[in-house]
């Protein structure tokens, strides 16, 4: 049965803009696709129909289980130069729907004048366009929790996905000279589930990955008279079947850079139960780091992402935040117990991640 037509339509309220032109993208399950774009003076409000969307990602979750959350990607750009790149998200359960944005401008630093290109590519002073010139995918175990135990411990680790539960994924943008996250999350739900758990051997190193669907996109810009582009980063999917982990790790599996070590404390092992014991409800955030830095390095080695946007990617240790907790629910649950057979002491440690924020990763060090 179709749903009502005010079933599909959500609104964003764009405030203390000024004049000017909004390219409006929703994300499709190919990739973003623009979907329109307006002149706003001031403070404009858009209204969206996602009937077109809603449908594209009903056939995504007959096809192949895959479900998204709606999210719209707004480029504003003014006519001196400045952009504002925004993301709001929405709820199918919730629809109609409204969101507020107020836009940060930034100028260009890099943006060059479109009469300094070909002639074919001069374009009026007032002409905006926003067009994607080139994309890539690619499919990688990537390590979502590890432990490298000292030589006395062995122990226990589990990592699970449960069952339709939403999982978010940063969209990392880059623009001009920097690297930014988007407010809103690429929100996927699977139909499917997947867990592996083990009891790692005494002084053995233990690794948990799953595969992972990355995307990259690059999108030229035509501004009043100036052209510039836009990179986005992202994880488009994630396969809970593939949860799998084992003793060695997969030489093309790798974790988010470690920049903090979380002092865990020193833990006193008796021999008769265990000394430490971590689940993910201890975490005080509802997400975690998992890694993006190897996909940079082949979208350089494909001569497809820019050269300043790859070298600022690794100078700033770039990862990709992945929410898992909505709804009150928590998507993924993970447990690590250690343990010695000796009374001996062991120091625990923690990692955490930061590029643009702090985000803990799920790795374990005992020395």
């Amino acid at each position: 049965m179709q749903l009502p037509y005010f079933r599909n339509l959500a609104s964003v309220n764009i405030q203390n803009a000024g004049e000017v032109h909004v390219f409006v993208s929703a994300l499709y399950p190919e990739g973003f696709r623009q979907i329109a774009e307006y002149d706003i003076k001031n403070n404009g409000r858009i209204v969206l129909n996602l009937g077109d969307l809603r449908r594209a990602w009903e056939e995504e979750y007959s096809k192949n289980k895959r479900l998204s959350q709606p999210l719209i990607l707004l480029t504003i750009v003014t006519k001196d130069g400045n952009v504002s790149i925004e993301s709001v998200s929405f709820d199918w359960k919730e629809l109609p729907q409204s969101r507020t944005v107020v836009p940060e401008f930034r100028a260009l630093k890099n943006a060059v004048k479109t009469s300094s290109e070909q002639t074919n590519d001069v374009q009026p002073l007032y002409y905006y366009s926003r067009t994607l010139v080139d994309s890539y995918e690619w499919t990688a175990p990537t390590i979502v929790a590890q432990v490298i135990p000292d030589s006395p411990t062995k122990g226990y680790i589990s990592y699970t996905y449960s069952i339709n539960k939403k999982v978010g994924f940063s969209i990392n943008a880059f623009v001009d000279t920097d690297w930014t996250r988007l407010a809103s999350y690429n929100i996927v739900q699977k139909d499917e589930t997947g867990s592996h758990y083990a009891n790692f051997p005494q002084g053995s190193p233990y690794y948990i990955w799953m595969n992972v669907k990355y995307r990259y996109e690059r999108w030229r810009v035509y501004s009043a008279g100036w052209v510039w582009y836009e990179e986005y980063v992202y994880v488009k999917d994630f396969y809970p079947s593939t949860i799998t982990g084992g003793t060695s790790k997969l030489s093309d599996a790798q974790v988010p850079p470690i920049d903090r070590w979380i002092d865990e404390g020193v833990h006193e092992s008796t021999g008769d139960i265990g000394y430490y014991a971590f689940h993910i409800w201890d975490l005080n955030t509802s997400d975690f780091a998992v890694d993006v830095l190897k996909f940079i390095d082949v979208l350089e080695l494909m001569g497809k992402i820019s050269e300043t946007a790859a070298q600022k990617a690794t100078l700033i240790g770039l990862f990709v935040d992945v929410g898992f907790e909505y709804d009150d629910m928590k998507a993924f649950d993970f447990d690590l117990s250690l343990d010695s057979d000796v009374q001996t002491s062991h120091h625990v440690w923690r990692g955490e991640s930061t590029d643009m924020s702090t985000v803990p990763v799920l790795y374990f060090n005992v020395d």
